[in-house]
């Protein structure tokens, strides 16, 4: 009743509705720097190793894995061999003895893929010694006669894979036609181990210096679905019939400061389309539901999913089989050459 008289009053006064108007205008503006506000808050609170939290595990091996992969790639480098690595090497002891003195296991692959790295980087100083490296070579060979058991599984630099292209592209490209947004699902039971091969394989995919800042939250429970789902915009009519509920998120902790502001969101991308492959590949069928979501509704789902607050959700993913009824749409796709920009 009271919206009409609004309504008719600013019909019969346009001086009234204008001023309506800007005042709307100018209500959504706050509403959307309120949103810019939220990231930059998280971004400045959790994207910094340098505040304090050096001791949680994320950011430790965070940093751990900046620096040894710095040495990774820098024994796989084309070219004359040469000197190199002095910094990474020395902060990866460093920081191999914050590990030990934190209490963190010295079995986790990453602190002993920095064990393997380094014994490889040894090896290559061999080869090419630095001029005035003797505190360097101390510390090194210090550090690794700790560690005289090599770790086969973890030998670094390894050999390329290679594939023939005849049996590789004609399965890859099955796979990816037969890929496409499932929304109707049996009732069928999905087997954990399923679930765990999927993320495995998802695991291998590309991040910023090797981070591999992504984690996979997994619910099953009804009750818990259709709470989470309700704080999602896109599943009305058809997420009620998943089984299961994935929801991808990329540790902010992993990143050194705001200058990688963006950076989980195109790791938890790559993460999120091997993960999407995967599962296809055994045949569970998905559907990707977006986060555009409101700082509100992402506290809530960081509440409700039990998702620690350091973590930016990436997406939601239904998982589950295709029901025998399930139809899916053609999705037309745009041209090749609106995609494909070719520079000289």
């Amino acid at each position: 009743m009271l919206k009409k008289f609004i309504r008719e009053k600013m019909q019969e006064n346009r001086s009234l509705k204008s001023i309506y108007n800007g005042s709307r205008a100018f209500y959504h503006r706050a509403r959307k720097l309120s949103f810019f506000a939220y990231d930059v808050t998280h971004t400045f609170k959790h994207m910094s190793w340098t505040g304090g939290n050096q001791t949680q595990y994320s950011v430790i091996s965070s940093e751990l894995l900046f620096q040894f992969h710095k040495l990774e790639k820098g024994l796989c480098m084309p070219g004359e061999k040469r000197f190199f690595g002095y910094d990474p090497a020395i902060a990866t002891i460093d920081l191999l003895q914050s590990w030990y003195e934190m209490g963190y296991s010295v079995n986790d692959p990453i602190y002993c893929g920095a064990i393997e790295t380094l014994r490889a980087y040894r090896m290559r100083l061999s080869q090419t010694p630095p001029k005035k490296g003797e505190i360097l070579l101390r510390r090194l060979d210090q550090q690794l006669a700790a560690h005289a058991k090599i770790k086969i599984e973890l030998e670094t630099p390894q050999n390329i894979i290679t594939i023939n292209p005849d049996d590789a592209l004609p399965a890859y490209e099955k796979l990816v036609l037969a890929r496409r947004s499932v929304r109707e699902f049996s009732d069928q039971s999905i087997d954990p181990l399923l679930i765990e091969r999927a993320i495995s394989l998802a695991q291998l995919s590309p991040s910023a210096c090797n981070r591999q800042p992504c984690r996979v939250h997994l619910y099953s429970a009804k009750d818990k679905i259709e709470r989470l789902l309700s704080l999602q915009n896109g599943n009305r009519g058809f997420g009620h019939t998943a089984p299961m509920l994935l929801i991808i998120t990329s540790d902010a902790n992993t990143f050194f400061d705001a200058s990688e502001r963006n950076q989980p969101y195109v790791d938890g991308g790559l993460f999120s389309m091997n993960l999407l492959y995967a599962l296809q590949a055994q045949g569970l069928s998905t559907c990707c539901l977006n986060w555009c979501a409101e700082p509100a509704q992402d506290k809530a789902a960081h509440r409700d999913g039990e998702i620690p607050q350091a973590e930016r959700i990436i997406m939601y993913l239904l998982v589950g089989y295709a029901a025998n009824t399930a139809r899916v749409p053609r999705s037309a796709r745009r041209a090749l050459e609106n995609t494909l920009i070719t520079h000289s």
